[in-house]
Formats: structure tokens, sequence, C-alpha cells
């Protein structure tokens, strides 16, 4: 079954936009690692126990002139927040394995994110999570552990979420389930008509709906380098 897994939110400041969310929401956050072979980090903040949003931002002041990737993103956080992109999960191997059949796509398994304690995580997912975020566009990723899960670390959280209610997103319900097949009927979106892309998170707590709004991700061009 699909579920919304993570959200990827990008700010200019790691610290000040990861540090501004919570005080603003009540949310909770910790320190999340590095990408390997990107010059990206990130701080998780937990929306239950199994989702999350992940703050992330440049922080190689040089890695934009020689990666394609970090020139995207960079150029995407230029003027202030914006949602990057967001996955999705299923429960099983062999359901990640029929979605990528149906998308003519592969399975990934390489590592993506170094812990700070060192080690990997390495997620199998399809498509290239990347391809589909400068697209505005989820990907769909498998945990094997849930017990590994970023949601489920230790986290001191003021609001207590208890996950996402809804999220809105571009396009209309039809686009997406052309992009996911029929079970997209059964996610918890809205849809505006404008460009693909995440636009608006609503988290569950005690206290009522956390509406977190942000500008979503422009459509991919093809930056130019300078070194």
């Amino acid at each position: 079954m699909l579920a919304i897994d993570h959200i990827s939110l990008g700010t200019r400041n790691l610290y000040e936009g990861t540090d501004r969310l919570c005080r603003e929401t009540g949310l909770g956050q910790y320190e999340g690692g590095w990408f390997p072979g990107l010059g990206i980090a990130n701080r998780i903040v937990p929306l239950g126990p199994d989702q999350y949003i992940e703050v992330e931002s440049v922080i190689d002041a040089y890695s934009p002139q020689h990666s394609l990737t970090d020139r995207w993103f960079y150029d995407q956080i230029s003027s202030g927040d914006v949602y990057i992109g967001w996955c999705l999960r299923v429960d099983t191997l062999e359901e990640l394995e029929a979605h990528a059949e149906r998308m003519g796509t592969g399975i990934i398994r390489t590592g993506l994110r170094q812990r700070p304690d060192g080690s990997l995580s390495a997620p199998a997912r399809t498509p290239d999570t990347v391809y589909c975020w400068q697209r505005g566009l989820p990907n769909i990723f498998h945990i094997a552990d849930m017990s590994t899960h970023p949601a489920q670390q230790p986290c001191e959280q003021p609001a207590a979420p208890q996950g996402i209610a809804w999220m809105e997103v571009g396009g209309t319900r039809q686009d997406m389930i052309g992009w996911l097949g029929e079970e997209a009927k059964n996610l918890p979106l809205t849809y505006n008509g404008e460009r693909p892309g995440l636009y608006a998170v609503a988290v569950n707590t005690p206290d009522g709906e956390i509406v977190i709004r942000r500008t979503a991700v422009t459509p991919w061009t093809q930056p130019t380098l300078t070194g």
C-alpha cells in the first residue's frame, strides 16, 4: 500500500531554516547527516511514527560549480524556503518491484544518506529521487527495517505530531493516477491545478492541524556550471 513517507524542505540556511520551522510549529528536530557525492546535508523533523520532513540545504559552498544536482538545488532555494519534493513508501519489496515494472524503471539500492553515527542508509527506491523531484513528482521507497526509520528516532516534540492529515499538490488527481497508478486515489492529497509540486502539508496534533505552507519547486531546466 502506498503511504507518504517523507518530504524535502529546501532552505538557504540549514540551521536557521530548521529552527524557524520548529519554533513556528512546535515540532522537534535532530541531525540527519549528509549525502555522499553531493554538497547537501539535512536535519530530520519527525511528523509521527513513520513520516518526517527532511530540511535540506547546500552546505558545500563550491559544489554548485561542479555538480548539476547541487546547482539545481541551489537555484531552487535562492529565494528562500521551497518544498523540493516528497517520497512515498510501500510495505513490501514485491510492491516496489511492481511499481518499477509499471513505470519501466529499475530499483536503486545504493547508499543515500550518511547518518551522524557513520552508518549509511540505503533504502530500495524507484525511480531516481532527484529525477522525480525536478519534475514535481514523488518517487517510491521500501524500508526493510522500519525500526531504523528516521521518524522513529528519539526527538523532543512539544507539538506531539500524529502524522500527516493531508497535502496540497499541483496538477490534477488524474495526473497523479497516471504517475502512480490507481493507488494514488487513496493518498490524502488535494489538487490545486497549478504546476506539479508540493504546496502545503497539514500535520495532525492533539490540538488540531498544523499547516506548513511553502513555495513549490519550479520546473527543471538544465543549469549552466561555471567550473
